[in-house]
């Protein structure tokens, strides 16, 4: 699967990371300190849709990751963050 976690144009938009797939699908990642962890589905142009839960977003990593050691690598990287 192609991916790409940008930690840096996502801080520009108030989240913690941003992991694209194949440059259609992006999920914004929004980490807190006190609270759980947030989850947004958008495009590929950036266009948030609506909130996704953490069940979803591991459904759909399962469906496109080549392996189970690609879903964890991307886990913990999107883990890796600025917090709120």
């Amino acid at each position: 699967m192609t991916y790409e976690i940008d930690y840096k144009s996502a801080e520009q938009n108030g989240f913690s990371s941003k992991l694209m797939f194949a440059d259609r699908w992006t999920v914004y990642v929004k980490l807190f300190s006190a609270s759980p962890t947030r989850y947004f589905s958008g495009d590929q142009y950036g266009v948030i849709h609506k909130e996704i839960s953490k069940a979803e977003l591991d459904v759909w990593l399962k469906i496109l990751a080549d392996s189970d050691e690609e879903v964890l690598e991307i886990n913990k990287k999107i883990e890796t963050g600025k917090r709120y």
